[in-house]
């Protein structure tokens, strides 16, 4: 009887501790982090610069460029993305960590460069 507790709370104890260890073939979330910047800004980009008609096909190509940039396929990012979707915790640290690097690029375009006497 002892024994069965002992499984139960070991059993317990290890289904509310996830493993917070992402898969090898999940993109890391330093680098999903600048995939998904640099698609958000490809988005918007081919979203301002196309006709009404051609937005969608402006879009998947400002995508491919993106994942050509760092060598991966549709299949490569879409497969990470749904594993953040599915993992709420990574998902929350890699949406934080876009937003700290958007706020860092925005604090460079304010910086005025120091010039040397």
């Amino acid at each position: 009887m002892k024994f069965l507790i002992v499984f139960f709370i070991v059993f317990f104890c290890a289904a509310c501790n996830p493993d917070s260890k992402i898969p090898d073939d999940v993109i890391g979330i330093n680098k999903m982090k600048l995939i998904m910047w640099d698609m958000i800004r490809a988005g918007e980009l081919a979203r301002n610069n196309a006709w009404k008609d051609s937005v969608t096909f402006k879009t998947t190509q400002s995508f491919q460029q993106v994942f050509s940039i760092y060598s991966i396929t549709k299949d490569d990012f879409y497969k990470s993305y749904k594993y953040y979707e599915e993992h709420p915790d990574q998902n929350k640290i890699l949406m934080d960590s876009i937003t700290a690097y958007a706020s860092r690029k925005r604090a460079d375009l304010f910086v005025k460069p120091r010039v040397e006497p």
